[in-house]
C-alpha cells in the first residue's frame, strides 16, 4: 500500500526529527502498529493559522457572491479588492496562485485609496472587501427582474403570515413556537 511505502521512508526521518518515537527495534515497524500523532508534538502556529483563515475567507467569500448572483463555478472572475491594508496586499501576492485555483479567479487587482469601484458584488473579509465587477456577467434587466419576482414572493409570505396572525383562531390554536 502506497501509505506504507510512504511510512517506510518517512518514519526515520520523522523519529531523527524528534516527532515520533523511535521504531522500536525494527526498522520494519508497520504504519499500522505505530502510534497515532500527538498534537503536542507540534508546535501552534499563529502566523499559519491567520494565513489560512485569510485565505479561506477571501475563497468562501468569492463563492458567496458566485452563490448570490447564479455564477457558474466554471467562469473565471476577476476580483477587486477594496481597502486592503499591507498585510492583505502581502497575502494576496502570497497565495495568488492558491486564490486563482480556489477560487476561479481570471485576475486580482488592489484598488487603491479613492479609486471608483465598477459596479459590483461585494463580500467583507474583515476591513478588506471583495469586489467582482458585474459588467459582463449580470443581464442588468434579468437581474432586476429576478429580484422584483423574489420581493412580490416575499410580500406575499408576509401577507399570508399576517392573515395567519390576524386570525384569532388560528392564534388561540397554534403551538407557542409558530
Amino acid at each position: 500500500f502506497i501509505s506504507e511505502e510512504i511510512w517506510q521512508r518517512v518514519a526515520p526521518l520523522a523519529a531523527d526529527a524528534g516527532l515520533i518515537a523511535p521504531a522500536a527495534g525494527d526498522a520494519s515497524q508497520s504504519v499500522m502498529l505505530a502510534a497515532w500523532p500527538s498534537s503536542a508534538a507540534f508546535e501552534r502556529d499563529e502566523t499559519a493559522e491567520a494565513e489560512m483563515q485569510w485565505l479561506t475567507r477571501v475563497i468562501l467569500g468569492v463563492r458567496q457572491i458566485r452563490g448570490e448572483m447564479d455564477i457558474s463555478p466554471a467562469r473565471k472572475l476577476p476580483l477587486l479588492l477594496a481597502h486592503a491594508s499591507a498585510s492583505d496586499r502581502e497575502r494576496l501576492l502570497r497565495h495568488a496562485a492558491l486564490l486563482t485555483r480556489l477560487a476561479g479567479l481570471a485576475t486580482t487587482q488592489v484598488l487603491e485609496a479613492g479609486q471608483a469601484a465598477p459596479p459590483a458584488a461585494s463580500a467583507l473579509v474583515g476591513e478588506l472587501t471583495l469586489l467582482v465587477p458585474m459588467a459582463g456577467l449580470i443581464d442588468a434587466a434579468a437581474e432586476i427582474d429576478r429580484l422584483d419576482k423574489h420581493i412580490r414572493k416575499t410580500a406575499q409570505e408576509i401577507a399570508r403570515a399576517r392573515g395567519k396572525l390576524g386570525n384569532d383562531s388560528f392564534v388561540r390554536s397554534a403551538p407557542e413556537a409558530v
